[in-house]
């Protein structure tokens, strides 16, 4: 850029602030608004169009000058003048200026019409204006503009009929004349006129659109129940928060405004945030990821974020939408380690009920086996040859036919809540086996939702008790004996010693020593019998434990 371009450039920008200075109160409407824009357009319109208008009044007033008509002159001086003045007065309304704007340049249409015909530059004014008219001033006026150039028109036709047209060629004389003009420029006024009306109406609704969707998104913003805010994706710096954030943060919404993204992250993910945000510059691809945050008071949260990029007046902003997730990783963890502590039950539980020596069988409320134990096909017997158990099959198909009815009424009384034992002798290929059954109820929240069945072999149990048995008996053989055999040899003997102590003869001396001699050989042979009694009773019987 040369000097001359710099120094241009300046000037024009100093120009535009002091105009700017001048029409600041007439930008004050609402951008969503049509009647915002159409002021701006009249703010252009005033801004550039007085520079514009003196190269237009030049050629006008040199004009005056080489034909000595100074009348051209003062219009445009005056033209430019009232320009002048509406641009910079400071007392004008906004809707008083607008008029001013389009009255000012009807003299000078007419004069350029008076002057150079119907093909000069006045009738380009007379469409110019009312399109200006279009677009400034509600449209009613536009149609009152077209109405206005006409009679302009008809108005000059007829009253000089032969003396338009002094600076330029001769226009076409005749009635034919200006109707062809009038009508032609109504026509075109008309068009641009409805296209423009048309345009403005669908910006309007547009802006309209817009304005509801805006409201509805700030609405949706900040009213939302969890964080949102939005964040310069060059410079990380926080540009809006909802109430949510600043409520669940802790942080007001200026100290969120003076802060940058990476002042509520840990450092140590600062790096791998800023690769994320500048790679998704590029890409514009809504992102969901995990993050942590701290909170004003220090707090560390674990948060899901979601994300999209906007474009907000040149400028690329993340909406981010920031859900506090510590208290679900929280009981994750918690679920994590319980399920542990229940896996490690379970396999402990799942030991034992292998381990234990009983056979187990879990049936539920419908009979069907939930689960069993490696020993419950040894010890669970309801019929000679024992199934392997499933789960999932019917406990009566393991249950002899004969039986049924039997084992039916033992589980509607244990499902009934009562626990009900028993014992059942079966017949192997070479012994006799005793098992003993046992039906208990398996309680869900105090109601009986199945049955626990246990089985376990008594048979050295039961061997043993009759053994015992065998035993008394003989103790029993033994001490009748005692009582009632061994006393007779004895009561004899004991009538014998008066008379081997104190005999009257020999005879009777020698009687007595028989007698005595046939009680002791007696006693002897019921000692021998006592003695072998005993040695059987003695031989005491031994438990045999299982598996």
């Amino acid at each position: 850029m040369d000097a001359g371009q710099y120094i241009l450039k300046k000037w024009l920008i100093k120009y535009e602030q002091f105009v700017k200075g001048r029409l600041t109160p007439l930008t004050a409407e609402d951008e969503s608004s049509i009647e915002y824009w159409k002021t701006q357009l009249f703010f252009t319109l005033l801004l550039y169009g007085l520079p514009i208008s003196f190269v237009a009044a030049f050629p006008g007033i040199y004009l005056s000058i080489a034909n000595r008509d100074i009348t051209m002159g003062v219009v445009d001086i005056t033209t430019f003048l009232g320009f002048a003045i509406i641009t910079f007065s400071g007392r004008l309304a906004l809707f008083a200026r607008k008029l001013l704007l389009i009255g000012l340049f009807y003299p000078l249409a007419i004069y350029l019409i008076i002057a150079f015909g119907y093909i000069g530059p006045g009738i380009f004014y007379l469409f110019g204006l009312t399109v200006i008219t279009t677009l400034i001033l509600p449209v009613y006026f536009a149609y009152w503009s077209v109405l206005l150039s006409s009679a302009i028109l008809i108005s000059i036709a007829v009253l000089l009929p032969q003396g338009a047209g002094q600076y330029g060629p001769q226009q076409v004389t005749g009635s034919g004349s200006w109707v062809a003009f009038t009508s032609n420029l109504l026509f075109l006024s008309g068009i641009a006129v409805i296209l423009i009306h048309r345009i403005i109406d669908r910006l309007g609704e547009t802006l309209l659109n817009k304005q509801q969707l805006t409201q509805r998104y700030q609405m949706l913003f900040e009213k939302s129940p969890l964080p949102m805010w939005l964040f310069d994706t060059e410079t990380l710096q926080f540009k809006d928060v909802n109430e949510a954030a600043t409520r669940h943060y802790g942080y007001s919404h200026r100290e969120f405004l003076n802060k940058k993204i990476t002042d509520i992250r840990p450092a140590a993910d600062n790096f791998a945030l800023a690769e994320t945000v500048q790679a998704n510059r590029k890409s514009g691809i809504p992102y969901e990821q995990y993050a942590r945050h701290y909170k004003k008071n220090g707090e560390l949260i674990d948060v899901r974020i979601e994300s999209s990029l906007l474009e907000v007046e040149g400028k690329l902003l993340r909406l981010v939408l920031a859900t506090d997730i510590t208290e679900i990783i929280r009981n994750e963890k918690e679920m994590a380690a319980a399920n542990e502590r229940t896996r490690r039950s379970e396999s402990d539980l799942r030991a034992i009920f292998e381990s234990t020596a009983d056979g187990i069988v879990l049936i539920d409320e419908h009979n069907r086996v939930k689960q069993f134990n490696a020993k419950a096909a040894d010890y669970i017997r309801f019929q000679q040859m024992p199934k392997q158990f499933e789960i999932g099959r019917d406990i009566f198909s393991y249950v002899s036919s004969l039986l049924h009815d039997d084992f039916a009424q033992l589980l509607l009384r244990s499902q009934s809540g009562e626990t009900v034992q028993y014992d059942r002798q079966y017949r192997l290929s070479e012994a006799m086996m005793w098992v003993h059954y046992s039906l208990s109820p398996v309680y869900t929240d105090d109601k009986v939702t199945g049955v626990c069945i246990t089985g376990r072999d008594i048979t050295p149990v039961k061997t043993y008790v009759t053994k015992i048995e065998q035993q008394n008996d003989l103790f029993r053989e033994i001490a009748w004996t005692q009582s009632h055999v061994v006393r007779a040899p004895i009561a004899r003997l004991l009538g014998l010693l008066p008379l081997i102590r104190n005999p009257e003869t020999d005879e009777d001396y020698q009687a007595a020593l028989k007698y005595m001699e046939e009680s002791i050989t007696e006693l002897d042979k019921i000692v021998s019998a006592v003695i072998h009694q005993s040695h059987r009773a003695g031989q005491m019987p031994k438990i045999v434990e299982k598996d």
